[in-house]
């Protein structure tokens, strides 16, 4: 279907109404010709949005299981809507579920950019410490049974760096991308670098292991890492998510020398966000554009803490993440992450706890509420 110079791409989508608490469904269509959105009402077959030009949405930000906002709307895809669209985009939303390896968890911020310039999205991440048993139901029907002993010692009661990415042929990919052109060792099923595991072989090994891992849409399948003590709070924002910027940030943020003690991605509901910035509602005058950023596609949660002792973790992260416009923080204070990765006061990059009293608050609620 075309628009302009430019095909059109249908969507189902569901948007949550608050007020009648029921889910609604429309058609939402992208002509990427013009950078716009049109919407009609599934149920009552009527135009919902006539064509409107949406800087903030690209075609990539739609995809199965993703969050668009439109008009202060946060839209879920749930299905293709024609097969025009289904054909094109189809082969581009296959996932696949990586490990980065206990050893090189350190080095967790430049891998994760490494998978991001290769053309990998980031659709899932969690680091989690799994048990024996679960390690055995992750990997143990996708590896030779001589070589479960193997995983359990390196993996069991190890703190994991989880990731499920998406891509045109994402296992194949991955695969390729870790195991090289050669493939896995004779015998095998598995690939795996210095850095990375992977164990799924086709898209439906890899949503097994995901839906393990991560739920669906979100549980806490295997535990976190999280302390939720004597840390703090960041979030990488939905902007800076949606432009590759995960890995760069987590990179920064290690170099600073401060610790990831546990980090999540999530996909918050617009009462979900609501609830968590409750506080600046009626002191930021920003506050309805923050809502709308917050839930406006996934975000990635970082528990912070520091190994030095004596170091307030809060007030040292806060300076380090800058002031709240990135256009006073790059005069002020240019390494900051607000004045190296932000762009306007509400797409800043990254969400800091910014009082002390709050900091356990802020954690427990993405780490113990949002879990459960």
């Amino acid at each position: 279907m075309m628009e302009g110079k430019g095909p059109t791409y249908s969507f189902i989508v569901e948007y949550y109404d608050p007020y009648s608490t029921t889910i609604k469904k429309y058609v939402l269509l992208y002509h990427s010709g013009g950078k716009s959105v049109e919407m009609h009402d599934q149920r009552l077959n009527r135009l919902f949005l006539k064509p409107t030009k949406m800087e903030n949405i690209k075609l990539s930000d739609l995809y199965l299981g993703s969050c668009v906002t439109v008009l202060s709307r946060t839209l879920r895809v749930v299905d293709f809507a024609d097969n025009f669209t289904r054909k094109a985009l189809c082969r581009n939303s296959e996932r696949c579920v990586a490990f980065i390896r206990p050893d090189s968890a350190c080095r967790a911020g430049e891998i994760l950019s490494y998978l991001e310039e290769k053309g990998f999205r980031l659709v899932n991440l969690k680091i989690f410490c799994p048990t024996s048993d679960e390690t055995t139901a992750l990997v143990g029907n996708l590896v030779d049974y001589t070589k479960l002993p193997h995983f359990l010692t390196e993996l069991a009661e190890m703190n994991i760096v989880a990731v499920e990415v998406m891509a045109n042929n994402a296992c194949a990919a991955m695969r390729e991308l870790v195991g090289g052109p050669s493939g896995p060792e004779k015998g095998t099923s598995f690939v795996s670098s210095k850095d990375l595991l992977v164990f799924a072989t086709d898209p439906e090994s890899s949503a097994a292991q995901a839906e393990m891992i991560f739920g669906n849409p979100g549980g806490p399948r295997f535990r976190g890492s999280a302390r939720l003590k004597g840390t703090t709070l960041a979030i990488i924002k939905p902007h800076a998510v949606s432009d590759g910027l995960t890995g760069s940030i987590w990179t920064a943020i290690r170099e600073r020398g401060f610790c990831i003690s546990a980090a999540r991605l999530y996909r918050l509901s617009k009462a979900d966000a609501a609830e968590f910035l409750e506080v600046y509602k009626g002191v930021a005058h920003e506050y309805p554009e923050m809502l709308d950023q917050l839930a406006s596609g996934p975000c990635v949660a970082l528990e912070i803490a520091t190994t030095e002792e004596g170091v307030d973790v809060q007030k040292t992260f806060r300076e380090f993440v800058g002031p709240l416009d990135p256009e006073i923080a790059k005069f002020l204070r240019p390494q900051t992450l607000r004045a190296k990765f932000g762009v306007d006061k509400i797409r800043n990059a990254v969400h800091c706890t910014d009082l002390p009293e709050d900091t356990e608050l802020e954690v427990n609620f993405f780490f113990r509420i949002l879990d459960k």
